[in-house]
């Protein structure tokens, strides 16, 4: 991996007596504070460390992170400026990650009836997968694709499935 490869999601502050990091997060990656489990911070004596988040936490506006690595804040006394970054795949899965999470507790609806409520979702390089929590307390997993995806209705919390026979059948078989 080369550093161009990283995307700078925010900038590493002060270290607080407790362990903890001050992290402002630039606006569109705001979001990403509670989801980020490993980042990469680039120094400005052109050092970079790949870090493990093992601690979050708020204080008023403020954000801040604790990391599972030693020797931070040695290095963030040598730089003027430090670099919250992350691969572009991993911001890609994230972003994907918080598109489906908004569609959790949706209607699930099927040849015009609600069949149950989207409660999870897989998220794989190849597709997303919805769990769906079905009226008779059984689990169907639907891949997110236009060929059981009809729509997606915000404003009525609902997703329209079509296709859906033959995974039904096996989830059926299979309880």
């Amino acid at each position: 991996m080369n550093i161009s490869d990283l995307v700078a999601v925010g900038k590493l502050g002060r270290l607080e007596p407790d362990g903890f990091y001050c992290v402002q997060f630039s606006q569109p990656y705001k979001p990403l504070f509670k989801q980020l489990r490993e980042c990469f911070l680039i120094f400005s004596s052109h050092r970079v460390f790949f870090v493990t988040v093992v601690g979050i936490k708020t204080s008023g506006p403020r954000q801040y992170f604790r990391f599972r690595e030693d020797g931070i804040a040695e290095e963030c006394l040598k730089s003027a400026k430090v670099i919250v970054a992350i691969a572009q795949e991993d911001l890609d899965k994230l972003e994907a990650g918080d598109k489906v999470r908004r569609l959790f507790g949706f209607s699930a609806e099927y040849q015009g009836e609600v069949i149950g409520t989207i409660t999870d979702a897989m998220i794989n390089p190849q597709q997303t997968v919805f769990i769906i929590a079905l009226k008779d307390d059984s689990e169907l997993m639907v891949p997110d694709v236009e060929h059981y995806v009809e729509s997606v209705d915000i404003v009525k919390s609902r997703v329209r499935f079509r296709n859906l026979e033959s995974l039904l059948e096996v989830c059926r078989s299979t309880s």
